[in-house]
Parts: C-alpha cells; structure tokens; sequence
C-alpha cells in the first residue's frame, strides 16, 4: 500500500511538472515569440489547471503538517480542566494519571464520578502519585478497581500528564497540563503528532511502577 501511494505521488508531481513547464513555455512563446501577444490554444486553461494544482499541494501539505501538531487547549477555570478530563477519560480503554498531588482530584467530583462509573465497566485505572491519597478520597476510587501507586515525597514528578490506551500500539493518547488557571494549558499528543513523547510517559509510567515496587519489596 505504502509504495502505491509513492507511485501516486510521483506521477502527480509529474504531472504538476510538466503543467507548470507547458504553461510557461506558452507564456514565455506568446510574450517573446515571433507572434508577440498571440493567442494561443488553451493556454488559459494551462494556466488555470496550473493555479489548481498548486493549490491543491498547499491544502495536501498542510493538512499533512496539521496532522503532526499536537491539539493546545487553554482553560482559564478549574470548571474547564474538569469538564476536559472528565471527556478525556471516557474515551480510553486503559487511563493512566501522573501528579504529583491529587488535591485537584477533590475540587473535581464530576472527573472522579466518571472514573469510578468508568471503572465499574471494565476501564483500568492507574493512579501515580508522590503524596498518599486521603482515605475519603481514595477509598471509593478503590473500591471501583482504580490502582494507586505511591512513589514517596522525595520523589515528586514534576510531569504532570494523562495517558490513555497505553496497551494498545497506534491509539494511545497524552494530555500533558502546565501552568495554573487562568492560563493552565493542555497539550495533547496523538500517534501522528508525538509518538516519541507517548512513548517516554509510557517509560516513565514503567519506571515509576518498578521503583515503587523495587521499594516495597526492599
């Protein structure tokens, strides 16, 4: 499939060549000919298919590059970064959170109802933090099957991201947050816009796991 699509390319830049060198050698003919300003057949017409083929390869190359630019969202209240976690969560077979503390958690109570009505349907939860979790908080995420993995307090990870269908190759998605509100940003990455990024939080997702596990049995 991959070398079809080369060859399409290829004769399409082919084509866009030998349009572009036609019409300019109708121009450059009618303008320097021996018949100076002449009409010539068709030459409206090289030119036209000329103006449409270069705006065709403007709207392919930029849809293209479009497609590797991560999505920024700037939420200006905590009503916003709750109503796009709470979205951002329903939408994955498997979540993974990194903070550092969980005190927005709290201040959420709509993002922690759809984890734990997500959770009670077969959606696995990961929680990774450097602080342990309130009982009043964390009990009932628990009890729906949310993991919680404590780091310690001298290890505070200063990311600060949500990982979604890490498990599965080519769907996984990354919201990473910086800044407080009102300028409190989000930048989401996709397979197309930031593989090499998903592919460190998954590092650091494992790592973290293992260390916490390394000093739980040590």
């Amino acid at each position: 499939m991959q070398q079809i699509v080369k060859v399409t390319v290829y004769i399409f830049l082919a084509i866009f060549a030998l349009t572009a060198l036609l019409t300019l050698v109708g121009i450059g003919y009618s303008w320097f000919g021996d018949r100076q300003g002449a009409e010539l057949p068709f030459l409206r017409w090289l030119i036209g298919v000329l103006i449409v083929e270069v705006v065709g390869v403007v709207i392919t190359l930029a849809k293209r590059g479009f497609s590797y630019l991560p999505e920024v969202k700037i939420n200006s209240s905590a009503a916003e970064t709750g109503a796009f976690m709470k979205g951002f969560v329903a939408h994955g077979s498997s979540v993974t959170i990194v903070s550092n503390r969980l005190g927005w958690l709290a201040d959420a109570p709509e993002v922690q109802e759809e984890i734990i009505r997500r959770a009670n349907t077969g959606t696995r939860f990961e929680i990774i933090t450097s602080q342990p979790v309130v009982p009043v908080q964390r009990e009932p995420l628990t009890a729906a099957g949310v993991h919680f993995y404590v780091t310690s307090p001298e290890l505070v990870p200063e990311a600060r991201f949500t990982l979604i269908n890490a498990d599965r190759s080519g769907a996984e998605r990354l919201a990473i947050a910086k800044g407080t509100h009102p300028h409190h940003e989000i930048t989401i990455f996709d397979a197309n816009s930031g593989p090499q990024i998903i592919g460190l939080a998954k590092d650091i997702v494992r790592k973290s796991k293992a260390l916490i596990h390394a000093t739980a049995m040590g």
